[in-house]
């Protein structure tokens, strides 16, 4: 708790206001603050409050609150870089009652869809900018995860069948080995944004960059068993796409909506750290 300072030793007393109908009104803080101890006090609220509610409070208490929108963004923040762990259980029946005739794959079904880890440290990207007091809002960032099966031809017309995880980033117009590893145990649930129109890559016209990550060198023969040295010789193995199979499904990217007071919202990408702009 930045706010309460950095006194070591020293205990925090939380509160937590359930969500209600009506706002939090400045004469139930001020009840609240004649039996409250002494010291620091986090009050965590569901409920709105308005500005300037804590003026009336003495000043011997120290007291921060957080509303509504604060704690959706610290808990969300968190989530993303992984110092919290949200899992919440689900009902089957209701699953299927939600989804009707057309269920999602397993994985998508129980709110599971694949995301990414983030590698962009949000609070030093901020502070490397002076960006500190900046508002923030974590979101996911639509990306597909391809999966590509073919054959690779060799230098003398042998083949072999091979198959690939690719993902696709509308954001940065690139493609990639997708790798498992990086994905998050727990996904949070987090409003979902897509790119702009025209953002994604036809796959099925297999573009150059596409290509080039299936492609592979492999050894070739021995140039010569005479003699006791023999060259052996990397060969191209190319991606057939005469032989190809393609399926796709969802993935997404952790990131942060950026609102800087005079600037464009942004969108600020998790993975690469670049900017976007959110429309």
């Amino acid at each position: 708790m930045p706010e309460l300072g950095e006194g070591r030793g020293s205990s925090v007393h939380v509160w937590h206001v359930p969500a209600d109908l009506l706002p939090i009104s400045p004469t139930e803080i001020e009840r609240w603050s004649v039996d409250a101890p002494g010291g620091r006090h986090w009050i965590l609220s569901e409920r709105p409050f308005p500005d300037g509610i804590l003026d009336s409070i003495d000043s011997a208490v120290d007291v921060v609150i957080w509303g509504p929108e604060r704690m959706g963004r610290w808990i969300g923040e968190a989530v993303l870089s992984g110092d919290l762990v949200a899992h919440s259980p689900y009902s089957q029946s209701g699953l299927d009652a939600e989804h009707g005739a057309h269920t999602p794959p397993a994985r998508e079904s129980l709110g599971q869809r694949r995301t990414l880890r983030p590698l962009v440290d949000l609070d030093s990207w901020l502070v490397q900018r002076g960006w500190e007091g900046v508002n923030t809002t974590p979101v996911l960032l639509y990306a597909k995860l391809w999966l590509v099966s073919g054959s690779l031809v060799g230098p003398d017309d042998e083949r072999e069948w091979g198959a690939w995880q690719v993902l696709e980033d509308p954001w940065s117009s690139s493609l990639a080995i997708y790798d498992s590893d990086e994905e998050l145990s727990y996904p949070p649930r987090l409003r979902a944004v897509g790119p702009s129109e025209g953002s994604w890559t036809d796959m099925w016209d297999f573009p150059p960059e596409l290509l080039r990550l299936l492609d592979s060198r492999k050894q070739g023969e021995p140039d010569s068993d005479e003699g006791p040295v023999s060259s052996v010789m990397l060969e191209w193995w190319r991606f057939d796409p005469e032989t190809a199979e393609l399926s796709e499904s969802p993935v997404t990217i952790p990131g942060w909506i950026i609102d800087v007071e005079g600037a464009p919202t942004q969108i600020l990408h998790g993975r690469n750290g670049r900017r976007y702009e959110y429309e």
